[in-house]
């Protein structure tokens, strides 16, 4: 079995974002550099170190937490032209602008992997990957608690997380709430595109991940895009079928994602490509690898489309 994140240095990931600057603005850019931590667990931190309130602080992604990873923040109002370094965190500043940075902002990212225990070298050369969502996407229960917000069943998520006050909670987590939507949509879109390419494809390879089975072909197929389902979503009749099983599966439907209750998260549906292009794919390093006896490990750059994830990549070609 391949093996990638044996140590973080094998994962680098960074940010291609085009900021705009100016010598007076409210907000200020920093590079944030991490390592072995979630992006959400350095905003925390920076938070502490530095005296701020989560809400002056805006990033456009989350990035892998076994990595190192380069990404851009704002702070807002925080005025100081200096770097800033804590454990297994830097920060250094970039310049001031009038925009604060939010999910999405960036362009693309480019990694640099390191595959171990391999038999062979990968013989393709990706210029495209199935466009799903990968595990950092769910982690564990993520899925059952947006299903949970979706179902109304708001005690049981208050229950989860220990809440006496579930108003008070919303106030604080809406990111973290949102985030748990995300998840539901990511999971439907995944069984949706999987289904279809299983039913209409007869060259595939199956990857079996924690919520169930990615469906890859192995040619280049028409790119188009199906939405990350919402309460408005326009949704083709070919696919109508599909949707609505992994909804009843759930116990959910469209309308469920007008959450009234929770109006800060009802957002309009998002459609996502079914295919990312990979640029600038090239091996960097092919050897023996230290860590496998009698296995080698190849190193390899590449860039993709914000959103797109570098792992699917891995178990498309590699796995």
């Amino acid at each position: 079995m391949i093996k990638i994140k044996s140590m973080p240095e094998d994962f680098y990931v960074k940010e291609i974002f085009d900021i705009k600057t100016n010598d007076n603005g409210d907000f200020s850019y920093f590079l944030l550099k991490k390592k072995n931590l979630t992006t959400s667990d350095a905003i925390k931190i920076i938070c502490n170190k530095i005296g701020l309130n989560a809400k002056q602080i805006g990033f456009s992604g989350n990035k892998d937490k076994k990595a190192i990873t380069e990404q851009y923040i704002s702070i807002h109002n925080l005025g100081e032209k200096r770097d800033f370094e804590f454990h297994n965190i830097s920060l250094k500043f970039i310049g001031f602008g009038n925009r604060r940075i939010n999910l999405g902002s960036h362009d693309s990212n480019e990694f640099v992997i390191t595959v171990r225990n391999l038999d062979q070298k990968c013989p393709i050369k990706p210029c495209f990957i199935i466009n799903y969502f990968d595990e950092q996407r769910f982690s564990k229960n993520n899925v059952e608690t947006g299903t949970l917000i979706l179902q109304r069943r708001f005690d049981d998520v208050a229950g989860l997380f220990k809440a006496n006050d579930l108003n008070h909670f919303r106030r604080k987590n809406r990111r973290l709430l949102r985030f748990y939507i995300h998840s539901v949509q990511g999971y439907i879109f995944n069984q949706v595109l999987s289904s279809y390419l299983k039913d209409k494809y007869k060259e595939i390879k199956n990857v079996k991940y924690s919520l169930g089975m990615y469906t890859f072909v192995d040619k280049r197929i028409k790119n188009f895009k199906l939405p990350l389902v919402g309460f408005d979503a326009e949704i083709d009749k070919r696919f109508l079928k599909y949707y609505n099983c992994v909804m009843k599966e759930l116990g959910i439907k469209r309308a469920d994602f007008l959450i009234r209750e929770m109006p800060e998260l009802i957002e309009e549906t998002v459609y996502r490509n079914i295919l990312a292009d990979v640029k600038g794919f090239k091996t960097i390093e092919y050897s023996g690898d230290e860590q496998n006896n009698g296995k080698f490990k190849q190193t390899i750059s590449f860039r993709l489309p914000k959103g797109s994830y570098a792992t699917i990549l891995i178990k498309e070609y590699f796995d």
